[in-house]
């Protein structure tokens, strides 16, 4: 009986709380740096710098906790580069890239701690665009003799079209006005599936991994005090 009234007290304060405080809406623009992990990654691949926009809304709990549900698009993937010799005097190089761009929704429990922030939680990601090109050239000297271009379609059929994983996130949060607050922070986001779906002729493991930074606003809506404090 005793916990069962804890509970209602404890649901009456996050009620009471929620109620007093509306949703915080954000925007964000950020940039990741991106990479394929897992025991079959090319050694020498490149991470892929791209754009992280993204929407969010802040739901209040209780004593500066929030429950975080945003959308972002994110640019992912990673680029190999090869340069070797084939013969006297001819060298070949090779560019390849597997680029896929996912709709990624987080669902994070961010703790304040006067300006400073922390985040952490689960996100789904959908892919809703995904590219493999290849470039290959033979140079002879400083001159070049042969360029072919193509597109590894093997890699868009094995594509996974969704991802699960975890991120966690530090951020500094602060007052421009009465009713905007602007934001700083940066991310780190591992994927748990691979990327490519798994057969019986494909069985590479490769997961995703984001290093994202980012700035954006809140645009609050009951901040009544005269001095700007955040929330």
């Amino acid at each position: 009986m005793r916990n069962k009234t804890l509970l209602i007290i404890l649901f009456a304060l996050i009620a009471t709380n929620c109620s007093a405080q509306k949703p915080v809406f954000g925007l964000s623009m950020g940039v990741n740096r991106t990479n394929l992990i897992g025991r079959d990654r090319v050694e020498d691949s490149k991470p892929r710098l791209g754009m992280c926009p993204g929407i969010n809304v802040d739901i209040p709990l209780v004593y500066d906790t929030y429950l975080e549900i945003g959308a972002y698009y994110s640019q992912q993937g990673v680029s190999v580069k090869t340069d070797e010799f084939v013969m006297a005097s001819v060298r070949q190089k090779l560019k390849v890239t597997k680029f896929v761009d996912y709709l990624q929704v987080p669902l994070y429990w961010k703790q304040s701690f006067g300006d400073i922030y922390t985040k952490v939680g689960p996100f789904a990601s959908m892919a809703i665009r995904a590219s493999s090109d290849w470039k290959k050239e033979l140079l002879y000297g400083n001159d070049s003799i042969l360029v072919e271009k193509g597109h590894y379609n093997s890699f868009i059929k094995k594509l996974r079209k969704y991802d699960v994983g975890a991120a966690f996130a530090v951020g500094y949060q602060t007052s421009v006005s009465r009713s905007i607050d602007i934001f700083f922070d940066a991310s780190y986001k591992i994927g748990f599936f691979s990327v490519e779906e798994k057969t019986d002729t494909n069985k590479k493991v490769l997961r995703n991994q984001v290093f994202c930074i980012s700035a954006g606003v809140y645009f609050q809506q009951n901040r009544h005090s005269k001095i700007y404090h955040r929330r």
